[in-house]
């Protein structure tokens, strides 16, 4: 069997693809992986074959007319489409795939599955859609004449034209399935999850084992573990660990914060002695022997987190952040979803005590991991998606 996976060129995406495309290579499919140039060697370590796709989608980020980003997020993907599938098909025309994997974010994928008339597979690295529950239906309409829609629109109908297929609408876009998808989240996770049939399979996080040179080992005290990551995008906010750390001092407990590349310790004022700090850390390792986790509720860090079996205190900082902290507080997997101006010393001590004195959290969590070990993983999403693409070819 060959396959090819189109991802969208954004590093959290990438990442949660390679664990299932290393369990392909190893099941015997080829897979040839479009990435641009700076992931040839995640993904050449997995045994894909690598071919480079430009990474056009920043280009796209600023849209005439003054746009905000709910009306220009049509353009962005139709922008990264446009861009990548000349460079896509003269390939896959040529490798010949018997499948196309494609991010649900992805459309060049779609576009490339419609034209080569083969079967194509969705991977919904976050939320997906189903009848009950739909990705963009609260987001604010805009008419067609909007200059970001209406330059979207256009875009959609040239890539309509060039590889047939349904026209991309921001509904098409973001609700639209495949004939087979993998989602990596939990079904319990999910909302509506019972609204979702035989053709969603609920993988769960992605893990694989990473390289670790951090040097980072394990306190050795026999004390919970507090692990805090504020992501990649908004953690320089020294004020944050002014208010955790005396709330943390006195705890029994050891802590472990991962600043980022623009924090150092010495912009934090005093560090209490049971608190570790470090630029990177080996967030699988970590998790894997962490008793809690402060967390931006990135949808990755998140799935990560519980397939450890890890509670949580939420700190989202986007909306997607937001509806994931509210969903692990509703399923009991976090104590409390905290915005940056609810965040104060106090809220946090609650958030930590609650997490530290009912153990329900740390229940639900593991039970959570417990359904990703049982029925997901990429070794499982690996076999489904070979089991889906023989079913297609055999009927």
């Amino acid at each position: 069997m060959k396959a090819a996976y189109i991802p969208v060129g954004a590093t959290g995406h990438i990442l949660a693809s390679l664990p299932m495309v290393g369990e392909l290579v190893k099941k015997d499919v080829e897979v040839h992986y479009f990435a641009p140039e700076t992931y040839r060697a995640q993904v050449e370590k997995t045994g894909a074959q690598f071919h480079v796709m430009p990474a056009v989608a920043a280009a796209n980020d600023s849209v005439e007319g003054g746009a905000d980003f709910i009306a220009s997020i049509p353009l962005v993907f139709l922008g990264e489409a446009a861009g990548v599938i000349d460079c896509i098909l003269p390939v896959l025309e040529a490798e010949k795939p018997d499948v196309v994997i494609a991010d649900a974010l992805a459309l060049a994928g779609r576009l490339a599955a419609w034209k080569l008339g083969i079967p194509l597979v969705m991977m919904f690295t976050s939320y997906a859609p189903s009848s009950a529950f739909q990705v963009s239906g609260s987001w604010p309409k805009y008419s067609d004449e909007h200059p970001a829609r209406a330059k979207a629109k256009q875009i959609a109908l040239e890539l309509q034209a060039k590889c047939g297929g349904p026209l991309l609408t921001i509904d098409e876009i973001f609700e639209g399935i495949s004939g087979f998808n993998i989602v990596t989240q939990p079904k319990s996770f999910h909302p509506c999850g019972e609204s979702y049939d035989n053709r969603y399979f609920f993988a769960g996080a992605q893990i694989a084992p990473r390289a670790d040179d951090s040097g980072w080992q394990a306190p050795d005290n026999g004390k919970p573990l507090l692990y805090t990551s504020l992501g990649s995008l908004f953690n320089n906010w020294p004020e944050f660990y002014q208010m955790l750390f005396p709330v943390v001092k006195d705890m029994d407990i050891n802590v472990l914060c991962s600043l980022g590349k623009v924090l150092k310790p010495e912009d934090l004022g005093d560090i209490p002695e049971n608190v570790t700090t470090m630029a990177f850390t080996p967030q699988l390792d970590v998790l894997s022997k962490s008793s809690f986790f402060i967390t931006h509720a990135g949808t990755g860090s998140a799935m990560e987190a519980l397939y450890y079996g890890v509670p949580c205190v939420c700190i989202p900082q986007m909306d997607e952040q937001i509806m994931t902290a509210n969903r692990m507080v509703e399923v009991g997997v976090a104590s409390a979803a905290l915005t940056k101006p609810e965040v104060t010393s106090e809220s946090l001590r609650t958030a930590l005590t609650k997490l530290l004195e009912d153990a329900k959290y740390t229940e639900n969590a593991r039970a959570m991991s417990k359904e990703m070990h049982e029925k997901g993983g990429c070794e499982r999403a690996a076999q489904a998606v070979i089991d889906y693409v023989n079913k297609c070819y055999k009927n």
